[in-house]
């Protein structure tokens, strides 16, 4: 599909790949603004559920913005209620151009990547790292993901945590190899995962020391609303669908992808599905 120059891009929520979208986005010379609830920038949760635009700056305040009802609009990893766009980029729910796209073709997948096709750019070297990132972490760090270093895809996750975090970053990148080793030693080879359900006891870096050791990892934490979440990531397939169908049996909201090998529920209380996978998670 050939670009537009009257298109407007909505953005969801902000992560490393999104700030990349925008930078893109931007250079272009086209028009964006953030998907927004309650005129509030759109968080994972929320980025489909969005109710109007703003435009947030670099002192993260968000200011008024609008989207004409007409305009051609792009969605990227959100949904304005009551607005249909010409264009979806996403890779979070079936049907999504990205959903189904295996690790090995990641550009395809990733968000990042569809935007760059529809702008008939070609990705630099951190924009494929941003996309793998995104896409299919663990088989990055594995190396599935043809040109893409494992090694410089730490260093570019460790430093974006150390930034967003305030640590340092030989600080986020000895918690990262804790984690992974942790993740190690807790490998149950019956199970074929590891596992840390006590939410008191889960090493800070534990989703990413996972996915830098290859290890399947299922995990619960407490969020500040004292609801119980529980996360599955790094499994095949056949395994993110078991999890996703054990507790959808229980009743329990379930989001996920088993293309992308993970999933997510909460114990107690009804909560909306989310994006999962983002750098900097609660998870």
């Amino acid at each position: 599909m050939a670009i537009d120059r009257d298109w407007h891009f909505v953005l969801g929520a902000q992560d490393p790949e999104m700030r990349e979208i925008q930078r893109v986005v931007d250079s272009e010379g086209l028009y964006w603004a953030h998907a927004a609830r309650h005129k509030r920038r759109c968080i994972p949760r929320t980025a489909y559920d969005a109710d109007g635009v703003v435009r947030v700056g670099s002192d993260q305040i968000p200011r008024p913005a609008v989207l004409p009802p007409r305009a051609p609009a792009v969605f990227v990893e959100c949904t304005v209620l009551g607005l249909e766009p010409v264009v979806r980029v996403d890779h979070h729910h079936p049907g999504d151009a990205g959903y189904e796209v295996e690790p090995e073709r990641f550009m395809e997948g990733a968000s990042l990547g569809q935007v760059l096709r529809l702008l008939e750019r070609e990705p630099n070297e951190t924009q494929r790292l941003l996309a793998a990132s995104d896409h299919c972490l663990t088989a990055a760090y594995q190396g599935r993901c043809p040109g893409v270093d494992p090694h410089e895809l730490l260093f570019l996750r460790a430093s974006w945590k150390a930034k967003v975090l305030g640590r340092t970053l030989s600080d986020v990148v000895e918690g990262i190899l804790d984690a992974a080793q942790r993740v190690r030693a807790h490998h149950d080879g019956e199970l074929g995962e590891s596992r840390f359900l006590d939410p008191t006891e889960i090493p800070m870096d534990l989703a990413e020391g996972a996915a830098y050791a290859g290890i399947p990892v299922r995990y619960r934490e407490l969020l500040a609303d004292g609801v119980l979440k529980e996360m599955f990531k790094g499994g095949t397939p056949q395994a993110v669908e078991r999890f996703m169908a054990e507790h959808e049996a229980a009743g329990r909201p379930v989001y996920g992808n088993p293309y992308r090998g993970y999933a997510g529920t909460y114990w107690g209380g009804r909560r909306e599905p989310e994006v999962a996978g983002r750098v900097v998670e609660s998870g």
